[in-house]
Formats: structure tokens, sequence, C-alpha cells
């Protein structure tokens, strides 16, 4: 596997500055101390500034003494540089950018790096109300970067139909609520009953069982996944925003991808199998895509949910699984930074959000956070900004997961013969535990004589075969599709020089009556110089579709 194949890479850190929402909109004095603390250079799209408001507690000593001699004292700055800066505030301004806007400067790279075959997350960071869920999800008629990404999806996924690849895309939506996971896609009966426990599995890490996952064909599924799962998220009012999260949620999309080799002309009885055979599969790629929205950290000095113990709870547990991951981060910058030290201990399991997030923080994942930042709350934004800065330094170890698949070797009369030993293995069994019951004793062995492998290997095969037979029967059906539009083509082009055969009839016929035919050897005999030429150009185009192809 080549070093692009198989690197460490930096996860990327993009920085978001949003609009001031309708509430911070005051009139006079008060619109006056709304402004705007941050900016970002039009010349560096990297780079994003922090203005301290004087009377912050973080403005430097040296303005303070300042201050005590003068009226106004000196602004102070924050610089940070990033991965990109992306600028929201004004949509007035000429460097806005909106969510596909955003969406064209990182989705293509994402949707290729999956389609690649690597892990990939798109997180979403910052206090409550800062533009995370607005950033991920959108509107009904700005979508977020969740269905953006999806819709690219399911289109490179149909392109690559006529690549002999099938794709199945598969989606799982969950959210972390009081430190416990609950799937967002169960049935409404399951809701309050089912339980999904973190488990960790030795070589794939972190994973969540009992999560319910659905295959989606197109845009239609996504969306009814997607409503049926936000009709289960815990939201709550509070006095920052009117429909806060009171979860993290998480949305996982697994891609796997199957290449079809073009198989053997003889097995396809002549037929022309560069185009229309499927031969066997040859290569397997399985990722996976978590897209986070995460709740915001939130003070409640802010949210005022004073004497609200349900409220007050879920914002404390908000707070504690942000600042386990903060250190988790933190310990992973620090070991990032200093490889040739003792590595600290991660800790993880600490927090059911790092617990599930471990791996796209440290492991096998290309990984993007977006800080979404308030324009005019200092405190939270320098603290989200400084915790930006700490991601920029963790690497992670991206690998495409590729799988070269190998021919499996089915004895299918060593089958038949096992199938009629284990019905007479079976009961046997069966007669001796009937028995066995009657003096109520359960036999320590009764297993079967079975060859768990060479069932394994058989059901592996079986498996391939029908996802190859489904994906045969799309890939014929796209191929009959392409065929009738060039029998439409052809058609169209036959109707036309039918009708300029008409006209030079009837312009033959126009010459005869005013010239009369012998004067007008020289008309007649160019007309029928551009009939044979245009015959010749129908019997061409006839002869280039062969319509055996297109069965």
């Amino acid at each position: 596997m080549s070093d692009k194949q198989n690197a460490s890479t930096s996860i990327k850190v993009l920085v978001r500055v949003r609009p001031l929402l309708a509430r911070e909109v005051g009139e006079g004095d008060e619109a006056e101390g709304n402004e705007c603390l941050v900016t970002m250079p039009a010349e560096d799209k990297k780079c994003v500034e922090l203005r301290v408001p004087t009377t912050s507690s973080y403005h430097s000593q040296k303005n303070k003494v300042l201050r005590s001699n003068e009226e106004d004292a000196e602004d102070e700055v924050k610089k940070y540089k990033f991965d990109q800066c992306v600028w929201s505030y004004d949509n007035r301004d000429e460097h806005y950018t909106s969510n596909r806007g955003f969406y064209d400067s990182i989705g293509p790279r994402v949707i290729q790096d999956l389609f690649q075959g690597f892990n990939m997350c798109l997180l979403a960071y910052g206090q409550t109300s800062s533009g995370k869920t607005y950033t991920m999800m959108g509107r009904q008629h700005d979508e977020g970067l969740i269905p953006l990404i999806v819709r690219d999806i399911l289109r490179y996924k149909e392109r690559l139909v006529g690549e002999r690849i099938n794709c199945e895309v598969r989606i799982s939506y969950m959210e972390i609520y009081n430190e416990s996971v609950k799937d967002l896609l169960c049935e409404s009966g399951e809701q309050g009953t089912k339980k999904c426990r973190v488990r960790e599995h030795p070589t794939k890490g972190p994973y969540v069982e009992n999560l319910n996952e659905y295959q989606i064909e197109n845009y239609g599924d996504f969306l009814s996944y997607l409503t049926r799962g936000n009709s289960h998220r815990s939201t709550a009012s509070t006095s920052m925003n009117d429909n806060s999260s009171r979860s993290h949620a998480i949305i996982t999309l697994s891609l796997k991808q199957t290449k079809f080799t073009q198989g053997d002309s003889e097995t396809d009885g002549g037929m022309d199998a560069d185009n229309m055979y499927i031969g066997d599969a040859e290569e397997e790629m399985i990722s996976n895509i978590k897209l986070v929205d995460l709740a915001g950290s939130e003070r409640l000095a802010k949210t005022k949910v004073f004497g609200q113990q349900d409220r007050m709870k879920e914002g404390s547990l908000i707070n504690k699984s942000l600042t386990v991951l903060g250190r988790c981060i933190n310990l992973l910058s620090s070991n990032s930074s200093n490889p040739m030290v003792k590595q600290a201990v991660v800790p993880y399991r600490d927090s059911t959000l790092s617990y599930i997030l471990k791996e796209n923080l440290s492991g096998n994942s290309k990984s993007f956070m977006i800080f979404c930042v308030s324009p005019i709350d200092f405190e939270e934004s320098y603290q989200t900004l400084n915790y930006a800065k700490q991601v920029k330094r963790i690497k992670t170890a991206a690998k495409a997961n590729k799988i070269k698949l190998t021919d499996t070797v089915i004895d299918w009369k060593e089958i038949e013969q096992s199938n009629v030993s284990v019905i007479d293995s079976l009961r046997d069994e069966v007669k001796e535990l009937t028995e066995k019951l009657n003096e109520l004793q359960l036999a320590e062995n009764t297993s079967s004589n079975l060859d768990g492998d060479k069932f394994s290997k058989l059901i592996s095969y079986l498996e391939r075969e029908i996802n190859k037979v489904n994906f045969e029967n799309k890939f014929l059906k796209r191929k009959l599709i392409s065929k009738d539009s060039e029998v439409d083509e052809l058609q169209n082009h036959v109707s036309y020089m039918d009708r300029e055969l008409i006209e030079m009839a009837y312009e033959n016929k126009s010459y005869k009556d005013q010239y009369g035919l012998a004067s007008n050897k020289k008309s007649a005999d160019t007309i029928l110089g551009k009939c044979n030429f245009h015959l010749a150009l129908i019997e061409s185009d006839l002869d280039e579709f062969d319509p055996r192809k297109a069965f």
C-alpha cells in the first residue's frame, strides 16, 4: 500500500463565524454594544482575528495600565491560523460564505476520500447557539453540510455503476443524551426500552451494539430516516436558544463498494463482454463517514435554567462530555507535539462521546472539525479558538480500507453429504435431549459435527453471488436505457431525413413545372446527389447501431 493510502494526517480545523441573531440585534445603545469582535482578512483565508474588549478580564496588563491613565485603552487583537476560516457574518459582504459555498470548499475532497476507502468524520463544535446545527443540517431552502454530502454520495454511487462498481449506502442515527446512547431510528414502541451499549472491536475500535442501520437508495430514503430521527431527538428551549440541542447527535453513513471484473466473452455466449457482462467480485472497500452535531457548551448564568432540575442535569452532563473531549484533545495534542517523550494515556472511556469518537480523534480516520463562533461573545469565542488551536496539532493514522477478494472453492458434493450427516446428527441429538429432559438433565456436549469454516465460506460465497446478480440487473438496466436513448436518436434522425426527402421531392417537382424536365437536368442531378449523400449517412448510422447489443 502506498504512502498516500496509509499515512499520518492532521485533523483539518475550520472556523466559521455566524451573523447576529434576531435577539442580539437591539436598538440604540444596545445595538452599538453588539459589535462584531471577529474579523477574517479577505487576503488570507486561513487567518482569524479576535478583538479583546477593554472590559474583558483577558485584556492585557499593559492596556489596564493605559486605561487607568487614559480614557480609551489600546485595542488588543488575538490572531490565529487554521486550515480554513469561513466568513458568514454579513450576507451583504462580498466575502460572505453561505452553506453551499462552505460545502463547495470542502465537500468534493470529503466525498473523494470516502470513495477511496477512507473513514471520514465531520464534527461541529461551539457554544450553544453558535450555528452548529445550522451548519450541519441547514434549513428547508438552505441545506447544510449533511444533506449536501448525502446528495453527492448518492450521485457518485450511481455514476460508478457504469464502471462495474456496486455501492451500498447504509445510515444509522444516534444521540448521546445524559451519557447514554439512544437509537433515533428505532420504532416508536422501542423508544426508552432499547439498550445500546458502546463496545470495542479489537481492530475496528469502539462501536454501538444493537444500533439500527438501514440501506438508502435515494435522497427520499435519507429524508425519511432523517425526519424520523429528528422527531426522536432531545431538544429544549433556553434563553440562549429556542430549540437548543440537549444531546450530541451522530449520523453515520456506511459505504460498501464492490468492484466486479469485466468477465470472459466465452462465458457470455459471444456477446460484447466489455459492455454487457459482469464478472466476479475482485475488490471490496468498506468505509464510513460520521457527521457529528455536538450539543453546545453551556453556562447556567446565560441559559437561565435555574430550578429546572432536568435542564440543569442535561447541561451538566453536556459540559462533562465536552470537558472530557477537551482533555483527550489536550493530551493527544501534547503527544503529537512531543513524540519522543513517554506518551500520556488518553482517557477516552471517561465519556461516551470521546469513547465513540476515539478512532476519529487518533485512529483510522480523516477528520474535519468545524468550530462555530459567536461574533459578540468574546469569552466563549476565545476558548473555542484556543481549543481549535490544540486540535490542529493532532494527527490520525488514516488508511484506505481495501480488501482483495479471492475465489472461494465450493465442494458441492461434500456439502450435500454434510447435509445428510447433519440431519442424522440432529435427529439423534433431539432424541437424546428428549430423554435427558425427562430426568431434568441437559447434555453438556450437544454440538453437531459441522465444519464451521466450510459453511462460513459457503455463506460468504452465496452473499457475493446474490450481490453480483442484483448489481448485474442494475448494470444491464442502465445499459438498456442507454441503448433505448440511442434508438430514439436514430429514429429522430430518420424522421428528419424523411422530411428532408419530401421537401427535396417538392422542390424537384416545382423545378419540373417551371423549367421542364429536360432543361433542369443539372438541378435534378444535384438533388439526386443530396439524396444519395443523406441515404449513405442513414445507412452508416444504422450500421453502427447493432440492436443485438441492447439485449
